[in-house]
């Protein structure tokens, strides 16, 4: 039986994002109903600290667990598929429409998103999906301990911060406070007597009381408790982020706090957190960034696998410290104890650029936006090239290899090289072994078996159609394909979907 999908009206639009507003208030109340329930909720909360208090909420109430969201489309893009049957997380997402508007400061006409409304979304996590690893990037690694961190980053931090207010380090403290924030005088007292660690961490709670105590501020008419509590919070998301010690910070006094303020309220202080707290992280990530600070703890940067011809091994880009290393096959963690087991690895660098260069040349997939097919043979093995930068003779180089495409990347089945011959002679020696002819069979068995975007055609059928698989309305009429007798965009002719396996 074919299924039906009908468009939502505005209305049900509207009633979906009422109910689950509501959701999100409950939410808001119940974490702020015991002060182990709130700390857990923060706790949450820092690994997505850029993201919306109201999606941070409604993703916590869904998935407590989850450690990374995204849309299908975004998963597809990175090379990743959603596990079947894996429960989608509901999030609002804008509705934009692209306008033109006067710039006013050079009369130029220009188009701008203008968001128009609001509507519920499908993300799914990390952990329900499958395909190519993931590039990893950390600004601050999760094994970094707290007092290099403070040694490498504190006086660049306090450097970045007194652009905003005075700060001082007072070492004629003779007890033992650790500091404090004086509202009259807009400035921060540490007290310099104690260890660097603890300083930063004095700095990140007093710079937040800074933000909500300011006689001039934006929140100086707010309750004392009120801004205490987003004080205290600001400070430990902002720790929690980069790996310092949040166990000093009690929330005891939050259910007495929050007795006299309904959902609405509660939801417009969290909000102001949230901001608050992404701004300060984003100011500590920019001085590692700009100060090229590295630390002293193994870190993998990327994984992939190498091509299929090479025996498709594991491949890791490592980082410890200053010196970057490409590992091929597997390794216990106790590897990465020594920067001198690191190296042990494989092939190492001293230049961050040399090694993605490196890493790159030895990629066994590769995004499908990266490439560009050269070769027009028979079946799913093809010829690619990619335009590749090498940082040692600073000039870009068109590189070949011989790979099959699916929806969302190339899988390599060959190593890459300068020279096209020895990749039109690879790919003729594969072609005469019938090898393109097996992996086109492989990927129409698992065509056939998958309805990305639930409109009742098979994802084969929509590749034999030319419609979208990810899109339940390819030419956007307001009629899904699956009932659509012309589906494809009016006027355009369609090029075939390749579809991964």
């Amino acid at each position: 039986m074919e299924k039906r999908y009908q468009t939502k009206t505005p209305e049900q639009r509207q009633q979906e994002l009422q109910e689950n507003y509501e959701k999100l208030l409950t939410g808001v109340k119940k974490a702020a109903a015991s002060p182990e329930y709130y700390k857990r909720y923060l706790d949450f909360a820092s690994k997505f600290p850029k993201r919306s208090v109201r999606n941070q909420m409604l993703v916590y109430m869904q998935k407590p667990d989850a450690q990374l969201v995204a849309g299908l489309k975004t998963w597809n893009k990175f090379g990743r598929q959603v596990n079947k049957g894996s429960k989608a997380i509901k999030v609002v997402a804008p509705i934009t429409n692209k306008e033109n508007e006067i710039d006013p400061k050079t009369n130029n006409v220009v188009e701008k998103n203008v968001i128009k409304g609001y509507k519920m979304v499908n993300v799914f996590d990390v952990n329900d999906t499958k395909g190519v690893p993931l590039p990893q990037h950390p600004l601050v690694p999760e094994s970094v301990k707290e007092s290099e961190f403070a040694e490498k980053t504190f006086h660049a931090t306090l450097d970045k911060l007194r652009e905003e207010l005075p700060i001082e380090l007072d070492k004629t403290f003779t007890h033992d406070i650790k500091g404090y924030y004086s509202p009259l005088e807009h400035k921060i007292v540490i007290n310099a007597n104690k260890d660097i660690t603890n300083q930063y961490a004095t700095l990140l709670h007093e710079y937040s009381h800074s933000i909500f105590y300011n006689e001039t501020g934006r929140y100086h008419f707010n309750a004392d408790k009120t801004k205490d509590l987003q004080a205290e919070s600001v400070a430990y998301l902002t720790a929690k982020s980069v790996g310092m010690e949040t166990e000093d910070y009690s929330f005891k006094y939050i259910k007495e706090w929050a007795g006299d303020l309904d959902g609405e309220m509660l939801l417009a202080y969290q909000e102001d957190i949230q901001k608050e707290s992404a701004k300060l992280i984003r100011k500590i990530e920019q001085v590692i960034f700009e100060r090229n600070i590295f630390f002293d703890v193994p870190s993998v940067l990327q994984t992939n696998t190498t091509s299929l011809q090479e025996g498709e091994q594991p491949l890791t880009l490592l980082q410890y410290g200053e010196t970057f290393a490409i590992a091929k096959g597997r390794f216990i963690e106790s590897s990465l104890n020594s920067l001198d087991e690191v190296k042990g690895l494989g092939v190492s660098f001293t230049q961050k650029e040399t090694a993605e260069s490196a890493f790159e040349l030895m990629k066994g997939h590769i995004p499908l936006q990266h490439v560009e097919q050269v070769s027009e043979s028979k079946g799913k093995v093809q010829i690619y090239k990619r335009t590749l930068y090498d940082p040692l003779q600073q000039v870009e180089k068109d590189m070949y290899f011989v790979g099959v495409a699916s929806f969302t990347n190339v899988k390599a089945i060959s190593s890459l090289t300068q020279d096209k011959t020895i990749a039109e002679a690879e790919l003729a020696k594969l072609v005469s072994k019938g090898i393109g002819m097996g992996e086109h069979q492989k990927m129409e068995k698992d065509l056939a078996m998958r309805d990305l975007d639930g409109d009742g055609l098979t994802d084969l059928q929509e590749k034999r159609n030319g419609t979208n698989p990810i899109n339940r309305d390819t030419d956007g009429d307001g009629i899904p394909d699956n009932i659509d007798t012309n589906s494809r965009k009016r006027g355009i002719e369609q090029p075939e979907l390749d579809l991964s396996l």
